[in-house]
């Protein structure tokens, strides 16, 4: 395949651009990336003025291929592409890294091409997965994702997780881009420049590899991603040998320059002058390729308010976790954007409901959980409503995922089951005991934690319409339904579970507790002077409201929770009503469990019924 003079000429002018904006930006910026700019440059010219198809006035449409730039200190490279594209403004590009600016030091959503925030490595293939996903079942156009990793990120097993579901469901609108540049932040990478062992990887999981032997030949560069992109059948990974700092003969593949700008008096007017040799002095307008037209249905707005009730009745028995099935499936009838996401657990959290009925909205990731939180990430950032499910104590192992999807501003939303030591002879490594502390922290993000079947149904349909991401909370045991299947759970409420009129003592629980304390109270003398509040809502903290109730109980509070005491209910209690409690007693899981049953798990720690009535008979003596 060979190629007009006049192309190739102009893509490597537009590759020369890429790299003096980067150097000039990141100089002026006094920090940066600009040598990992240089490295991927001819395939950010060939990717964007010949292959990709998209609309530049209009960068977040859902018609366009997505590019998703893994390697996101490469971001004043992103940004010089799109000013050359004529999005963004040169004078823009100026503002890098600077307080206000949307032209952040690595790729935030502030900007319309940006699906997710990149730069902790390792995570973009797994976006890209979703994002295909959206693209093959929602968009049905023939749009297509490419991800572009730096050669260091790809030592993540992030990464592998994706490539291994990518081939296992044949997403063959996925093109990986591994810029193999040899020098990671600190050293050599962990093959250097040997290819040949990238290619075998790549083909190991199923991938179609083509390696590019010079990664600033836009020719070579421009052939593998035209090849790339006609591939069927499988995903398909373009692997380019090029250099740190390529195209700077000064600098050009040596080490100790990652992370560091190239500051005038030392470097960069010979580096401009050298890059100056491909820019044209009359370059033509750009000619981009346009995508085709939507051909599938795109929904917004908000979830129809039309969801059946939930399928409990006072007084019988289920689990929190029962809830998911007939939560999802009720929400996914009621809204197409409904997606749900597993980590091979889904026998067990009861999400398999939902993908026998729905098998087209259902990703099932294995046991795998980084990747399901990068999937389910990249399905939110195209407008989809994912809920990725799994034990809670596994979601630990994705809380990277989880923070860069909310630093993002993404609806996703997790539900975590067999939470607390009432899960019983498993064991503390199935026990999530960290769970709300972490989920807490998400920006805008929502933390609920009910204590039956009926709270729990409504909880998780509350965090579908949350206008953020969030966790539900979720346990094992089998507990009474003590709320009709009719009952409100507004965000950012509580439950009163126990109500008194002269109260002398406020509880706080939650969860599987509640229904202790309510079994406790029979046995607490003057348990008429006790109010006992489901919190159902950790977050956002129903503060007034509590406030109002401690009041009464002249700020005398106890904190019942089957979870570690730093970061679960009684921090936030103490936080939020700080100044207006006189009395805190806090029960909680202060060391390891130990397999066990539920029963003598709750006892070790204080909160089996017998033993929380004997906490409450002192604390109200």
């Amino acid at each position: 395949m060979s190629y007009d003079a006049s192309l190739l000429k102009e893509l490597k002018h537009r590759a020369a651009r890429i790299r003096e904006l980067s150097l000039k930006t990141t100089a002026e910026a006094g920090s940066g990336h600009p040598t990992s700019c240089c490295s991927c440059a001819e395939i950010l010219s060939a990717l964007f003025f010949k292959v990709m198809r998209y609309d530049p006035k209009n960068p977040a449409s859902h018609a366009n291929d997505r590019l998703v730039m893994s390697k996101g200190h490469a971001a004043p490279a992103l940004y010089a592409a799109w000013c050359e594209a004529g999005f963004l403004e040169e004078k823009e590009l100026f503002t890098l890294r600077k307080m206000g600016s949307r032209i952040e030091g690595h790729p935030m959503p502030s900007l319309p091409f940006v699906d997710v925030a990149t730069g902790s490595l390792g995570q973009g293939l797994s976006v890209g997965l979703g994002i295909a996903l959206q693209q093959k079942n929602v968009v049905k156009n023939g749009a297509r994702t490419f991800v572009l990793m730096g050669d260091g990120e790809v030592a993540e097993g992030s990464v592998w997780e994706a490539f291994a579901l990518a081939d296992s469901i044949k997403t063959d609108n996925l093109i990986g881009i591994i810029d193999v540049n040899r020098l990671g932040q600190s050293r050599e990478t962990m093959h250097g420049h040997d290819m040949r062992t990238y290619a075998r990887k790549v083909e190991a999981f199923g991938w179609e590899a083509i390696v590019v032997e010079d990664g600033h030949d836009i020719e070579q560069v421009l052939k593998a991603l035209e090849q790339a992109v006609h591939v069927s059948g499988k995903p398909v990974c373009v692997i380019a040998r090029t250099l740190k700092g390529g195209g700077l003969s000064q600098i050009a593949d040596k080490d100790n320059w990652h992370g560091k700008p190239i500051v005038s008096g030392q470097g960069l007017e010979q580096a401009l002058e050298e890059v100056a040799q491909n820019i044209m002095k009359t370059p033509p307008a750009p000619v981009i390729a346009r995508p085709a037209e939507v051909a599938g249905k795109i929904v917004t707005g908000p979830i129809s308010n039309q969801v059946e009730p939930a399928p409990y009745k006072i007084g019988e028995k289920a689990a929190t976790r029962q809830a998911v099935g007939p939560a999802l499936l009720n929400l996914g009838k009621a809204d197409e954007r409904i997606w749900v996401i597993d980590g091979d657990t889904q026998n067990s959290t009861y999400s398999q409901k939902f993908g026998e009925k729905y098998p087209e909205r259902f990703v099932e990731c294995f046991i795998a959980e980084q990747n399901m939180a990068g999937v389910a990430a990249g399905l939110a950032a195209r407008g989809l409503i994912p809920f990725a499910v799994t034990f809670g104590a596994f979601l630990a192992r994705a809380f990277d995922q989880i923070r860069m999807a909310a630093l993002s501003g993404l609806k996703v939303k997790f539900i975590g089951t067999h939470a607390g030591i009432s899960i019983g002879e498993d064991g503390p490594s199935q026990m999530a005991l960290e769970d709300l502390a972490s989920f807490s922290t998400l920006p805008e993000g929502a933390v609920f934690y009910p204590s039956d079947a009926v709270s729990a149904y409504h909880c998780i349909l509350n965090l579908a319409r949350h206008n953020g991401p969030g966790y539900v909370r979720l346990s094992r045991p089998n507990s009474e339904v003590i709320y009709d299947a009719n009952e409100q759970f507004p965000i950012g409420g509580l439950k009163i579970a126990h109500k008194s009129a002269a109260p002398a003592l406020t509880v706080v629980t939650a969860g599987v507790i509640v229904h202790e304390v309510l079994k406790a109270l029979k046995n607490v003398p003057g348990a008429e002077k006790i109010q006992v509040v489901d919190l159902y809502s950790v977050k956002p903290f129903p503060t007034e409201e509590l406030s109002k109730l401690v009041k009464a109980s002249d700020g005398k509070v106890a904190v019942f929770e089957e979870h570690a005491p730093e970061g679960g209910i009684g921090a936030a209690v103490a936080r939020h009503l700080a100044g207006q409690i006189s009395q805190f007693k806090h029960v909680a899981v202060t060391s390891v469990p130990r397999s066990g049953t539920p029963e003598e798990l709750l006892e070790s720690f204080g909160l089996s019924a017998k033993c929380i009535a004997e906490t409450l008979t002192k604390l109200t003596r």
